[in-house]
């Protein structure tokens, strides 16, 4: 599945809803935004960004394909977390 779709695309699978259903996304992410890149592309945005793996996290955990991290409640960015050995 391709990480880019179309407007059309969203609407023909929210066609089914009425305009009162709430959307949850799955993950943890919440909505902020919709944001405008280009003459034909628009950018779905979450409060949450994506971390940067180091490559010593990527070689010992190759399941791990990305990570979302949050803004602490003092409003500093998350510096570095710890992964429990799974």
């Amino acid at each position: 599945m391709s990480d880019t779709f179309t407007v059309g695309d969203l609407k023909r699978h929210l066609a089914a809803y009425n305009d009162d259903f709430e959307l949850k996304f799955s993950g943890g992410l919440n909505f902020y935004r919709v944001k405008t890149r280009g003459d034909n592309l628009a950018v779905v945005e979450f409060n949450e960004f994506e971390a940067i793996l180091s490559p010593k996290f990527k070689k010992k955990f190759p399941e791990v394909k990305f990570a979302y991290c949050s803004v602490e409640s003092d409003g500093s960015l998350v510096q570095e977390v710890g992964v429990p050995e799974l």
